[in-house]
């Protein structure tokens, strides 16, 4: 599991890397109203990939005596849902066009949607690599395809191609992502559609499916929101102050779900030994987490003014509230897994029917307010979810929200420390590029001498993991 850890890490930091770059020169290229309306037609994709999977890829994870047969039908059923997901979205892109009344959404999303039937073909190949935890060539197969895809994207966007460019990344990432998938990988389908199998899977995938919609469409419910009652501009700005925290909790999640779910599988049946695991788990991302969002929190101003231009400078209280919300939601992704990996999918859909009402409530008494105040509620509603999410494992493994508050809480209080002489020790530089020079090195000295005088021991384990893995 930490060698997968590990191969996911350097593949999320290449990539993401690749990504953050990318989007600045695109962010300086575009307008915040381009960037929003794209943003809006990719909640209608990921809502839609949501059917695609069904929970289908999550169940060959869990199970551990899959069948070729088992294989075979998930993925002659994702390409069928592809097909359907996409003859759906064709057909209901202009009356979303109507709906917002933006004429370009509809030939805007029945090309951007072309990505969901190609992603059809790589989901399962892609998926049969996780299983045997190799992220070393997942890692080469997501930053050929990142690279490959954004270089295009930058060369339309400086060509006056404008919103057509970030459709055709995505399209061409996907694409790039199937050819490499199929190279890197032996397996091959046999086209057989098993009912025997698909009742099996789809008896775990179900509620799975059921959960991962709901909080498909709760997440994307302010964007949704904002792109009807405010602008695509206000959506832009919203986007932009997501992506920043994005660029790492993403990431940070995306490593956690590939690798907690097949590594911990193996061990489902020791509910003492699985406790153990995660425990070590949580207090080790936190250790990386919460230094890296609170200092995003404290230099998010210079940050956007120089990476973007002070033409974002609204993205800047967005980006701020979104580095605690994240912090949260990290920790949450873990509980859930957690009921993954013990096959207690209905308890992880009956969570998400409550947290769906939090979040609907919470985001349309803020709406009439304004982006700041529809950020707030995504926050009060994340930390509520925290307790939503930490109930189960508490209930079944005695290993609930306080337990886990108080395993982080050392690593918080160093946290806190750093970030408050980061900001007073830049609050009189004038100079943005100096403060991101200045601050992170104060604040990583200020991190690591307060890891040491609070005693805390996952730094000492990591290292010494990293070298026994050089050996």
């Amino acid at each position: 599991m930490f060698t997968g850890v590990l191969w996911s890490a350097v593949d999320k930091l290449s990539t993401q890397t690749v990504q953050f770059i990318l989007g600045i020169i695109l962010a300086r290229l575009l307008t915040p109203t381009e960037y929003g309306t794209v943003g809006l037609l990719l909640v209608f994709i990921t809502i839609s990939k949501v059917f695609m999977d069904s929970g289908f890829t999550v169940a060959l994870i869990q199970n551990q005596e899959r069948t070729d047969a088992d294989i075979s039908t998930v993925f002659v059923f994702n390409i069928a849902i592809s097909l359907i997901s996409y003859s759906v979205l064709w057909i209901a892109a202009p009356y979303i066009a109507s709906f917002y009344n933006l004429e370009i959404i509809s030939s805007l999303l029945k090309v951007l949607a072309l990505s969901l039937i190609i992603n059809a073909f790589y989901s399962v190949p892609y998926t049969l690599i996780s299983i045997t935890l190799d992220f070393k060539t997942i890692s080469k197969i997501n930053f050929a395809s990142t690279i490959f895809s954004g270089l295009i994207a930058v060369y339309m966007a400086y060509h006056g191609y404008g919103v057509w460019a970030l459709v055709a990344q995505t399209l061409i990432n996907s694409i790039t992502m199937v050819v490499m998938v199929w190279i890197f990988n032996s397996w091959r389908p046999s086209f057989v559609f098993s009912k025997k199998s698909f009742k099996k899977l789809f008896s775990y995938g179900s509620k799975l499916l059921v959960s991962s919609l709901l909080e498909r469409i709760v997440s994307d419910l302010s964007s949704l929101l904002i792109g009807k009652y405010l602008s695509t501009k206000n959506l832009g700005f919203y986007t932009r102050g997501t992506q920043f925290t994005n660029f790492f909790s993403s990431g940070l999640r995306s490593i956690l779900d590939r690798v907690l779910l097949p590594g911990l599988a193996t061990v489902q049946n020791d509910m003492d030994l699985l406790v153990r695991h995660v425990k070590q788990i949580i207090r080790l991302n936190a250790l990386i987490t919460i230094p890296i969002f609170f200092g995003l929190f404290i230099l998010s101003k210079p940050i956007i003014q120089v990476l973007l231009t002070d033409k974002w400078i609204m993205a800047v209280p967005i980006m701020q509230i979104f580095c605690i919300a994240r912090l949260i939601t990290l920790i949450c992704s873990i509980n859930v897994n957690l009921l993954y990996i013990i096959g207690r999918t209905d308890l992880a859909l009956r969570q998400q029917f409550l947290k769906i009402t939090v979040r609907i409530i919470l985001v349309m008494l803020s709406i009439k307010f304004g982006i700041i105040y529809i950020a707030l509620a995504e926050l009060l509603s994340t930390a509520i979810h925290y307790f939503i999410n930490s109930y189960y494992p508490g209930k079944l493994m005695n290993y609930g929200a306080f337990k886990q508050l108080r395993d982080v809480l050392p690593f918080f209080i160093a946290g806190l420390v750093m970030a408050i002489i980061v900001y007073f020790t830049t609050i009189g530089i004038e100079n943005n590029i100096l403060k991101l020079v200045f601050g992170p090195l104060v604040g990583i000295s200020t991190y690591l001498l307060m890891i040491r005088l609070l005693k805390i021991k996952e730094l000492k384990y990591l290292i010494q993991k990293i070298k026994e893995l050089k050996k």
